[in-house]
């Protein structure tokens, strides 16, 4: 994986700027794979006796792209508040867009989850890498955004228990 010196915090009166990889990376051993091979051959092994060739090509399809996806490791992103709004990966959401916010802080997750007015992207979640969740927070208050308690997507604590 990338070095972690490739991460970096830096706070102005006006903005707040950090990198953050834009996944968290869990280094996948035989075994896992194993497993991942074993339960999907199952699951398309499955669906072709039951005579559902259909699920079993989206099945295979799936295993493929989570094969992929699971030996991908992360880029290192840039992430920026500034009186703009928030730039994320190059991509501005302006604060007038920001209905609320909730710095989600646990353990090992350290994530900030934005609420926005769009339907398209109603929930943003943004990895804070190094930076500091207490300026943040502050920043988003002074913006007089407001902070409301969101939680942890169930898909994202699925794909944490397995190291996905």
């Amino acid at each position: 994986m990338k070095n972690e010196k490739e991460l970096s915090y830096k706070k102005t009166d006006n903005s707040i700027e950090w990198s953050c990889y834009e996944f968290e990376y869990h280094h996948k051993d035989q075994r896992w794979f194993l497993v991942f091979w074993i339960i999907s051959g199952g699951l398309i092994f499955s669906s072709v006796i039951l005579g559902n060739i259909f699920g079993a090509a989206m099945l295979a399809l799936f295993a493929v792209i989570i094969y992929m996806y699971s030996n991908k490791e992360p880029d290192v992103i840039s992430c920026k508040l500034s009186g703009e709004g928030v730039i994320f990966n190059e991509r501005i959401f302006p604060f007038g867009t920001i209905s609320s916010f909730w710095i989600l802080y646990d353990h090992d997750i350290k994530k900030l989850i934005i609420i926005s007015s769009q339907k398209v992207m109603p929930k943003i979640v943004i990895p804070l890498g190094g930076a500091n969740p207490v300026e943040i927070r502050e920043f988003f208050i002074k913006k007089g955004i407001e902070e409301r308690e969101e939680e942890e997507s169930i898909s994202d604590i699925i794909a944490r228990k397995l190291r996905f």
